[in-house]
Parts: structure tokens; sequence; C-alpha cells
């Protein structure tokens, strides 16, 4: 009985468990079906594409599952990243916007790269870079970096790198050597009170030391960096295959006076931009893991040394490849393309890597009577694109610009289909070859500013004469195939007096371009209207032609005219004039003043965001030097290493050797010391030490020059940037306008690594340093140094300070400027309309027909004028059939000229504009009329 009992009570407690667990699992599956529902019903529309692919195996990967995922779940394709830049085509392709970061991860990798070639070449083992200086160095990449870096380090192969910081440890190789520094999450750090995350803690670690050092191996984990470039198999060809940098380095030889020969210098590098592979190279995007845990891409670029060194031997020493220079990006902070590869503003050049596989493209949702055009700051996710019309059609009365693809990507299924579409065009017009100009207030205002300047003023100025007999000037020219008249200007310099040259052109005749349906009232009324507007214009009376005894000068109203809305100001032909003089004859700039040499400084608009990355590389430098002056004491005596030693000139060369060979943008870069009772740079014979490296040639090679501009016959002190920068902190270097930054730094305990420990310096060591907004971009100039030391060219010139602690070793101090020169040629114009408080000298100089067309700037065409498009505004339609949208701005000026300047051609400006957009279609219009015509005619006859 008791058996029978139990098993009952059994079968019940078993009923009533799987009647409990099926209402769990049909409320679950309830919940989760509702949460999708409601989590998609806005997407429902949109497929399971290749960002979705992306974005699972992203999120399917973090900290803590990373090392039991398999290498390929770690990796992403290569083409998930577009258009990455490579050298190669820095000269002739266009780095858009969207891979400014990404140009500038390659720099610094190069740089890094360049740096310890030749540092490790130049210098004995001794007064090589110490543990510090490397650890610093990696630690300034990410800091100066800020947004567009994420990790930086140096890796050495298995048994290459010669650690001379070590005691006792003369011509010996340790088996793995790579720190590493990236930017930490220190939102449970103790110093961060505020437990926020402050982008101001940066870790590095050896990653050759500890438990994962064999970052070798195959099995390592996001290891791909170093497969790139390494193992290097060269065998004995001393240094034959590995690319020659040379360096012509002049050296002061006291204050003011350089010396006569300079000294020149060869070292092995990583290769040249001709060379097949280049200098750096691309990962694919991979997971961190152990590390900063994150998805990352990085640029890879070889270091070049002998091996194996102070043997005897010697026919086993060969130049290769000892380590690799690895700076990183995070992968979800780049820009996705999800424009198709052939969709018009895709692409914005013929250049193959610009053609390179692009894994998103065609997941754009623009419709067929759009293309689509990628957008800039989005990241990886949705959105990044806007939809233009296509050519034919145009945008909708209600829509203001192109449909953005972030606003597409969430509409419902519903709003899709009756939205975001343009509407076509159906009446066309022919490009004009044979055109009349009805702009009357031109030849008004021209007429009255030319008899209020004088003769000397007006010849370098578009005049208009005043001679009678001039008046064949302006021409009444008829198409015989479209009998349509048409007026251009043959000779502007000798145009008629307005009095004159505005009623020869007889207002009937311009009545004939109206439909021949028009009726005579019609043509009455626009005859009085034509002479009503030349009186308002001009201010004359056509009773006063006949009377002989008139004065046609006392018709001209005596006061002050605006400006033409189309004339450009003088002010921005002057600038062109004096930057095209020369750039085409230097040695003008002998026979000028520095003053004649300066353009005004709101030339320079927009520059901070066009070059960010060559301001943050001289910021780069500047954290370096300060982190280096506060952190580095050569007192420190340590157990197993050596005491950091001072800075030394050489490795200072080397600094701006490698970061003006980095950048094609560069014209040089400089680090300029402070002078005090001993000098600020102590390892020096001077009071002033000033390394200047450029670029022998101004295209991107391998020939370089450095010279100390201490030895310049002027000097440094008294440049102006020097002066700004010194008064500016040199009694107020207080840490509270400056950034603190802290170092968490993980140093190998032994020899071979068999763990990491604290750096012995402390943990976690901290410095004061400069951001961006405390350096200054000054006006640009044009370098004319009297004896050629310094190439002649058109420059802008970006200097930050740098700090170190004072001789007591607690209060800082100002001890120099870092100064980076960019060519003034890269830098593009913004010529549309802007506010009048914006500092920019050529707003407001475009052509562009304010009523029905809005300026739009194109960037990536460098210092050039006429760079923009002209866009039809909200009720507007293009009306020209020659498969475009918008009217060009070289078009634009180049019509403006002819019509001003030329002599033999005519001109078709005044027909550049966008007409209102009507209806898409003329049948409705026709039936309107038709309509109209049948009621009109019956109303006739019955009166």
């Amino acid at each position: 009985m008791n058996t029978g009992g139990r098993s009952n009570l059994t079968m019940i407690s078993m009923k009533n468990y799987i009647f409990k667990f099926s209402l769990s699992l049909l409320l679950c599956l309830l919940f989760f079906e509702r949460n999708s529902l409601y989590i998609n019903s806005q997407f429902e529309w949109i497929e399971y594409d290749k960002i979705d692919e992306i974005m699972e195996r992203i999120n399917n990967v973090n900290s803590g599952n990373c090392f039991q995922k398999q290498p390929s779940e770690l990796v992403l394709p290569e083409e998930s990243v577009f258009q990455k830049p490579s050298i190669e085509m820095l000269k002739k392709d266009i780095i858009m916007r969207n891979r400014t970061q990404l140009l500038h991860v390659r720099n610094i990798a190069h740089r890094n790269a360049l740096l310890y070639s030749y540092l490790f070449q130049r210098l004995f083992d001794f007064e090589e870079p110490g543990l510090t200086y490397i650890l610093l160095h990696n630690v300034a990449d990410v800091t100066g970096g800020l947004s567009l870096i994420n990790g930086s380090g140096i890796f050495f192969d298995q048994d290459k790198y010669y650690p001379h910081w070590y005691k006792n440890y003369f011509n010996k190789t340790i088996p793995y050597f790579g720190p590493y520094a990236w930017r930490a999450d220190d939102f449970y750090d103790a110093f961060n009170w505020k437990n926020e995350w402050t982008n101001q803690t940066i870790q590095e670690e050896d990653i050759g030391a500890g438990r994962n050092r064999q970052y070798t191996s195959r099995y390592n984990r996001g290891n791909e960096w170093y497969s790139k470039w390494l193992p290097d198999q060269t065998r004995n060809d001393q240094g034959r295959g590995k690319p020659v940098h040379t360096v012509q380095l002049y050296l002061a030889e006291r204050m003011y006076k350089l010396r006569d020969m300079p000294e020149n210098i060869e070292f092995y590098g990583p290769p040249h931009p001709e060379d097949p592979q280049g200098p750096t190279i691309w990962t694919k995007p991979y997971f961190d893991c152990g590390r900063s845990n994150k998805w990352i891409i990085s640029a890879v670029s070889p270091i070049v040394d002998i091996y194996p060194r102070h043997t005897e031997y010697r026919h086993l020493q060969a130049m290769r490849n000892l380590g690799v220079a690895v700076t990183d990006v995070d992968f979800i902070m780049l820009d996705i393309n999800q424009c198709e590869q052939n969709s018009m503003g895709n692409t914005q050049s013929n250049d193959p890597q610009s053609k390179s596989p692009n894994m998103f493209g065609g997941t754009d949702k623009c419709k067929e009577t759009t293309r689509c055009e990628p957008l800039f700051g989005f990241g990886f996710r949705r959105g990044g694109y806007q939809c233009l019309c296509k050519p034919g059609y145009r945008y909708p009365p209600y829509q203001d610009g192109p449909f953005k693809g972030y606003v597409i990507e969430k509409a419902t299924r519903e709003e899709y289909a009756t939205n975001f579409d343009c509407l076509r065009v159906d009446l066309y017009q022919q490009i004009p070859f044979n055109v009349f100009d009805s702009n009357v207030e031109i030849r008004a205002s021209n007429s009255r500013r030319r008899r209020s300047i004088n003769d000397e003023n007006a010849t370098n100025k578009p005049q208009l004469a005043t001679d009678d007999d001039d008046n064949e000037d302006i021409r009444n020219i008829v198409d015989p195939t479209t009998e349509t008249p048409s007026f251009a200007y043959f000779n502007q310099t000798k145009m008629p007096a307005i009095s004159d040259s505005l009623f020869h052109v007889n207002p009937l005749t311009m009545l004939s371009s109206v439909s021949t349906y028009s009726t005579s009232v019609l043509k009455s009324s626009l005859v009085q209207l034509a002479y009503m507007s030349g009186q308002l214009v001009t201010g004359y009376d056509d009773d006063n032609n006949d009377n002989p005894n008139s004065n046609k000068n006392d018709n001209v109203k005596k006061r002050r005219s605006k400006r033409y809305a189309y004339e450009r100001t003088p002010r921005v032909a002057a600038i062109f004039q004096l930057y095209d003089a020369l750039q085409r004859d230097p040695n003008l700039c002998e026979k000028m003043t520095e003053d004649q040499l300066t353009l005004p400084g709101d030339v320079l608009y927009d520059i901070d965001v066009q070059f960010e990355s060559q301001a943050r590389l001289a910021l780069t430098l500047s954290h370096f030097l300060s982190s280096f002056y506060q952190v580095v004491n050569p007192d420190e005596d340590f157990p197993l290493r050596k005491a950091e030693l001072e800075l030394t000139s050489e490795q200072l060369i080397g600094e701006v050797l490698a970061a003006a060979g980095a950048d094609y943008k560069l014209q040089g870069v400089g680090i300029f010391f402070d002078v005090s009772s001993r000098g600020k740079f102590r390892n020096h014979h001077l009071p002033y030490f000033g390394p200047y490296a450029y670029r022998a040639d101004s295209d991107v090679s391998r020939k370089y020059v450095v010279l100390d501009t201490a030895g310049l016959p002027d000097g440094y002190e008294n440049e102006v940037w020097f002066k700004t920068m010194k008064a500016r902190w040199a009694t107020n270097a207080d840490r509270s306008e400056l950034r603190e930054y802290w170092l968490k730094l993980l140093i190998r305990s032994d020899y071979v690594g068999n763990a990491l420990v604290h750096h012995e310096s402390g943990f976690p060591l901290y410095s004061y340093a400069p951001e961006l907004k405390h350096g200054q971009w000054f006006p640009p100039v044009f370098q004319c140094n009297r004896n050629n030391t310094v190439p002649r060219s058109w420059i802008v010139t970006y200097a930050v300070p740098f700090f170190g602690l004072d001789v007591l070793g607690i209060n800082l101090e100002f001890k120099g400027v870092v100064r980076v020169d960019a060519y003034l040629g890269y830098l593009d114009i913004n010529q549309c309309q802007m506010p009048h408080y914006v500092p920019n000298a050529f707003k407001g100089s475009d052509r562009c027909d304010y009523q029905s067309t809005v300026c739009e700037p194109i960037m990536g065409r460098k210092f050039l004028l006429g760079k923009y498009k002209c866009r039809c505004r909200p009720g507007y339609e293009y009306p020209f059939l020659d498969q475009n949208d918008f009217f060009n701005g070289d078009q634009m000026n180049k019509e403006w000229d002819i019509m001003i300047n030329n002599s033999s051609m005519w001109s078709r400006f005044d027909q550049l504009k966008c007409r209102i957009a009507v209806a898409s279609s003329i049948s409705s219009t026709n039936l309107i009329l038709l309509t109209l015509t049948i009621l009109f005619s019956l109303f006739i006859r019955m009166n």
C-alpha cells in the first residue's frame, strides 16, 4: 500500500512538473514572440544583409568568451573595410573625410618604422632608445591621436631584439619583446573618483612577457600583423633589396652659423611607395582578445636593422626586417559604404585601391529615381548615406535636399513605399549656344563703378568704355535655325555707355523669344515693363535722349553703388594673384617684404578639420616630450636595468625626420627648445637647439634634409609662432590648464619575461600634456629663405608647446615648441555663402544664382577656385538635358569670365540657373490651357 501511495504521489508531482514546465515554455514563447514583433515591426521590410551578418559576428565575441572561440571567429572579412589609404594612392586619389582616421593610423605606423630603423642603425647600443623611451613613445601615439588611434606598439621577431638597457647584458637578445599601449577602461580605478570613462588612462604591457608571450605562434589569437612582414628570410645580401633612405644633416657650428658641408647619412628603412607592397600593409579586422577587447584593424610597417650585431662572422650579417610597428583603430568607429560600386558619387578616383571590394555595397535603400552617396561620421551603423536625385529627376516641393539614409532606414513599409522618390522632369532644354544677356544690373553697376575710380587703378579691372562709336560691340545676333535673338559681349573693355547700350537693345526684338501665341497686349505690357526697369536701374529718363543740350553725366545718380551679387571681391582676386605669382616664380619673394609674403588668416577656414591629422602629429610629439621630461629621472637606480638617459640630439633628429617622411601633406617638422641659463635642452653645446626636417622633393620620396635652425642667420627665437607660444605659456604653465594622463606601465620581470610587473618609477605614472586647442594655426606664409636651406613654397604652420619639470622637479615649465608646416595647396576652399561672423576669406565668392540654387562645396579639390556645385533649391528643377543635376563651379566661373573679359566667345552665364518646377508633365497644363481658350472664345461670342 505504501509503495502504491508513493507511486501515486510521484505521478502527481511529475504531472505538476510537466504542467509548470509547459506553462513556462508557453509564456517564454509568447514573450519572445511579442518582443520580436515589438522590436522589428518598424524594420520588418528590411531584409537580412551583410551588415546584420557582421553585426552578429561582432556581438557573439566578448572579453569573456574570446579565448574559447576559434581563430576564424575572431577575424572579419578583409572587404569589410572599404578604400584603405595607401601611399600609392595619396598623390592621385582623393582621401575623403571619412577616411582621414585610417590615413592618420597609416602615417603613425610608417613614422614609427622610420624612426626605429634610423635610430637602431645610426646609434651605438648604449645610445639607443631605452625601455621607458619606447613605452612613452607608444603612449604618446594613443594620447595624441585621441579619437583617431586605439593602440600602438612595436613587436620584434623571436631573438632579434638587443636590450642594452639591462645591466651586464651586452650583445645579447631576449626571446620576445612587444610593448603595446592601448586606451584602457578606468571606470573602476581608484584615482577616477567620478567613476566616468575619461579617455585619459593608457595601459601598456610587454606582450612578449607573461604566460601568453608567444605572439609569433600561429596559434596566437590576432597575430596577423606579425605574418605580414615577419619572419624575414633575407640572407647575406648586405642590404641589397632593402630600400635606402638618404639624409643630409646640417648642424650648427655656432649660433646663427651652419656648417659649410652637410653630413650625408644613409640607412635602410621601409619600402618605397613604388615598391609593390608599399611601406604599410593593412590587416583584417580582428578582435584584440585579452588586451583592449575591441574589434580593431591595424596598419603594419617593417623595422629594419642589421642582424646579427657585433660578430666576427661578417658574412652572416644582413639587413633584415627585425620587427614591425603596429598602429590600430577601432573598427566600430570606421564608416561603412552602403552604396553600390557603380553608383554615382560612390568613388571619386580611378585608382585600383578605390575600386577594392566593398562588402556592404548595395545595402542602401535608395530607390530607382535616386543615386547613393556616402556620408561622414556615422561609424559602423546603418544610414550613413544620402539619396540624391538622378539626372532627369527633381525633389518634391516639400523636400529640402537629398533624402537621408538614417531617415529611410527608420521608415515603415508604408512610408518607404509612398515617399523617398524623385519626380520625373519631362520638359528638357538643350544646352544653349546662342544666348542673350538680360542682366541690366551688371552693366549699370559696372558703368557707375568705372566713373568712380581713377585711370591707373582701372587698368587692373574690367572696364566699361563710354565711346559712342563702340555701340556695335553688343550685337543683335539671330540664330538662323531657331530665329531666336541672342546677344553676346564682344569687346568688354570698350563697352558703350549704359545710356547708349541699354536702348540700343530693341525691347521689341527681345520679345521675339516669347512664344508666337502671345497676344499683342502682353507684348505691349512687357515693353512698358522693360523701359520702366531700365529707368529704375539706371536712373535715366528716355525723354532726355532727344535733348542735345542734356549732359549725360547728370543722368547718373551721385551715390555709392552696392557691389553686384556675382562680382567677386577684389580681396579674393588679390589673394590668388599673389598666390599664383609666387607659385610660378618663387624667386620673386626676394624682392618682397615679410608682410607681403603673408596671406590673411581667414584663408584658413576649416583647417582644423582638414588638417587635423597633421596637427595631431605635432601633438603626438608634444605628448612624448612632455611625458618624458616629467616621468624620466636619470638619477634613478634599479636592481636589474639601467636608468633612462636624457634625450640626445640624434634621437630628436630621428623624431623630426620620421615625422616629416611619413606624412605627404607636410613640408617639414621641427622641435624647438627654449633658452635658459643652461638651455632647456642640456645635451647640446649651444643655448638653442631646433632640429627641423623636410623632404628634399615636394613629392613622396626617400630623400630628407635635417638642419639645426639655431644655425640659420635669423635663428628661430624671434619667429612669430615661437614668440606667441612662449608669451602664452612661459609664465603660465599651470597644471589646471593642461590635461592629465594616467599611465599603467607593465614591464617584464626578468630577461626571459616570465611575468609582468609594475614600472619601478611608480604605478600608475601621470603626466600633463596640452590638447589640440592649446596649439595655434598661423596665417599662411611663403617660406623665402635667403640662403635656400629651406624649400620656397606656400606653407601653413601649426605650433604647440611641450612642458617638463623645473630644476626642483616640482612645478611645470615651458620647454619649447613643436611645429609642423603643411602645404597650403592641400587645403580645400569653401566659396559658399556663410554668416557674416564666420572668418572665411572666400565666402560668398561663388557664382550660384541665389534665388534658384544653393551652393555646396566639393571637398578634395585642393586650393583652387570653382570647386563647388550649384544645386537646385526646393521647388526648382534642373532644366538641361546633359546627364547632370547641378551646375559645376568651374563652369560657372568660366562663363562669367567669358562674359566679362573674353571678346570672341558667347557667354551663357545667365542661363545657368534652375527653373521653377511647375509640374512633372505638360499634359495637364495643355488641358488647362485648352479649356481656358475654349471658355474665353465662348465668352467673346456671347458678348
